[in-house]
């Protein structure tokens, strides 16, 4: 950011008024700046990153939901599940345990035809392929 090199030239002797338009920085932008103060959130965002932060290295498998509901049962800090999410996103941490693979289910609203090659001892003649499942990116299977 500019607002620090403000900081630089005052201490080397400037005149405020003529960095702050030699920069083209509003007086008031500097001043908001000067005097900020972290928010009460602010403050007990940063107090909860340690807690998550240590929840999550003695239960690496815990996801943000199961964090949030051991903040409810224990003791320490109560955190909501959105909370808890944003907070491990800032913190880059993820759960170990990924979902499982589920294999698509088909559903098959006509009759099923009788399987003809099981009984045929010459498959020479026949074309055979298999069915490929590819998800699409909506989360819907394609066959």
């Amino acid at each position: 950011m500019v607002l620090p090199l403000v900081n630089q030239f005052l201490a080397q002797g400037y005149a405020l008024v003529r960095i702050l338009s030699a920069l083209k920085i509003k007086p008031s932008t500097y001043y908001n700046w000067r005097h900020w103060q972290p928010s009460r959130q602010e403050k007990r965002r940063e107090s909860l990153k340690p807690y998550i932060l240590d929840v999550w290295k003695t239960f690496k498998f815990y996801g943000y939901r199961r964090i949030a509901a051991y903040s409810q049962q224990t003791d320490g800090p109560k955190v909501s599940g959105y909370m808890t999410l944003k907070l491990m996103r800032e913190l880059g941490i993820k759960s170990r345990m990924q979902k499982r693979y589920r294999k698509p289910k088909t559903v098959v609203t006509v009759d099923q035809k009788p399987n003809l090659i099981r009984h045929l001892h010459d498959l020479s003649g026949v074309w055979q392929t298999d069915i490929t499942y590819i998800q699409l990116t909506n989360h819907r299977w394609a066959i």
